[in-house]
């Protein structure tokens, strides 16, 4: 009888500690995601960017860190399958603290790219892995919970890095110059990539995932494999649901606050630090309390319908509210902190569902390339989500990036329907094949 925690049934060769130390490097994995977005602009300051480049220089900064994910995540999902979960997730998060500490240091533009890079090269290994190691560590009968749990974690993980962003002013009132501090900050953000890199070595199981090591199959065959994959209707209809999930989380974490904030400028006679903590702080939690229960919900629905019809109803919820987001005129109103809410509800659950239908139609014997072709695709609906929705901000109007994304959550909503009803398998067909091909 498999082994059972927190409602997780867990498959063979992982026991409850590999599951435990997974939850709490998941924890740090997703706050260092978010660490750089709140860190980056305090250090701009003491670099003295100048305050008409600093926009620019962070979307390009943020343009060519979503760049190397595109190029690296498949690879490193593949090297994965290769060489195990175990010393990747690790090693990305060492050369993600690397990259943090160093960027800290940072004097130049030029010296805030090349580290730039080194954290990207980091994360990419480190969220490949993220997705993957829970796809593995879970029965299919489960994985729904699995990845709802996951996502309750990633969205914890989340308020730490508004807790690193409070260090630089305790430095300085303990004496250190500005520049210090933001050094000093940096550098324990990434001395916690280093607690993270331990806990990972010694924590998850390194019995599951390694499912070529001992063959001679190359990381480009292996590449190849992950890439043929998309034959399979329900593993493409993941890559969309996942192009659109990763896209909406970034229009509501790059453009809700920003919409507030100019508002409140603009209409209210705040100050800019004034609308954030009185209007952008209070929405952007009001989306988070929702993805936290939302997280937790929909892990229980994805267990109780077939991971196809999962995706249908969390794209159609979100659909539904990112469309929504049309009727705003004022987001200050009380009635738009409700669908907000139902925002933080429904871009966690595309996420949850998204990542339970790769984990469960991705083939074991190239789970970690197919999960990292997977990632690609999310960070390719980050690039847009981010680059596009500043264009359509800018020129069309603050709703329009939620309505577009809305208007794709519907086209993956109705694609999903033509899985379901045309190519979708009993999902206890793969719960055999899953637990075979990692243990």
């Amino acid at each position: 009888m498999n082994k059972r925690m927190l409602g997780i049934s867990l498959v063979d060769g992982v026991k409850r500690r590999n599951l435990l130390c997974y939850l709490f490097v998941a924890l740090l994995s997703s706050g260092y995601a978010g660490a750089m977005a709140i860190l980056q602009p305090g250090l701009l300051q003491v670099m003295g960017i100048p305050l008409e480049q600093q926009g620019k220089l962070t979307g390009l900064l943020g343009a060519i860190q979503e760049t190397v994910f595109i190029l690296l995540l498949a690879v490193f999902g593949a090297l994965a399958d290769k060489f195990g979960r175990r010393i990747i997730y690790a090693t990305g998060l060492l050369v993600c603290a690397l990259g943090f500490v160093l960027y800290g240091t940072a004097s130049s533009v030029t010296e805030l790219v090349f580290y730039r890079v080194i954290v990207a090269i980091g994360s990419a290994a480190m969220l490949g892995m993220m997705v993957t190691v829970i796809a593995d560590y879970t029965e299919n009968s489960t994985r729904g919970k699995a990845n709802g749990l996951q996502g309750f974690v990633a969205t914890l993980g989340a308020f730490i890095p508004p807790v690193l962003a409070s260090f630089p002013r305790l430095f300085v009132d303990g004496g250190f110059s500005e520049t210090q501090a933001q050094q000093a900050t940096f550098a324990l953000t990434g001395a916690l990539g280093v607690v993270a890199a331990i806990v990972a070595w010694c924590g998850l199981s390194p019995l599951v995932g390694k499912v070529h090591q001992q063959t001679k199959t190359s990381v480009g065959q292996m590449l190849r494999q992950g890439g043929a994959a998309v034959k399979d209707p329900a593993i493409a209809l993941s890559y969309g649901a996942a192009f659109i999930s990763r896209g909406d989380l970034a229009v509501t974490g790059a453009f809700l606050g920003l919409w507030l904030v100019q508002h409140g400028t603009a209409h209210s006679g705040m100050t800019p630090s004034q609308a954030m903590q009185s209007l952008a702080v209070p929405a952007v939690l009001t989306v988070v309390s929702g993805a936290m229960i939302g997280s937790l919900l929909m892990g229980f629905i994805i267990d109780k319908v077939s991971r196809v019809r999962a995706v249908t109803i969390a794209s159609g919820l979100a659909a539904l509210v990112y469309c929504s987001m049309f009727l705003v005129t004022d987001p200050t109103a009380g009635w738009v902190f409700l669908l907000l809410f139902a925002m933080g509800i429904a871009e966690i659950s595309a996420f949850v569902s998204s990542q339970a239908l790769v984990g469960e139609r991705a083939p074991a014997a190239s789970r970690g390339a197919v999960i990292g072709f997977f990632g690609v695709a999310g960070a390719v609906g980050i690039l847009v989500g981010t680059a596009g929705g500043g264009y359509l901000f800018s020129v069309v109007g603050p709703a329009t990036p939620f309505v577009v994304f809305g208007a794709l959550n519907a086209v993956v909503f109705v694609w999903s329907w033509w899985v379901r009803t045309g190519t979708v398998v009993e999902n206890k067909q793969y719960a055999a094949s899953a637990v075979k091909g990692v243990s």
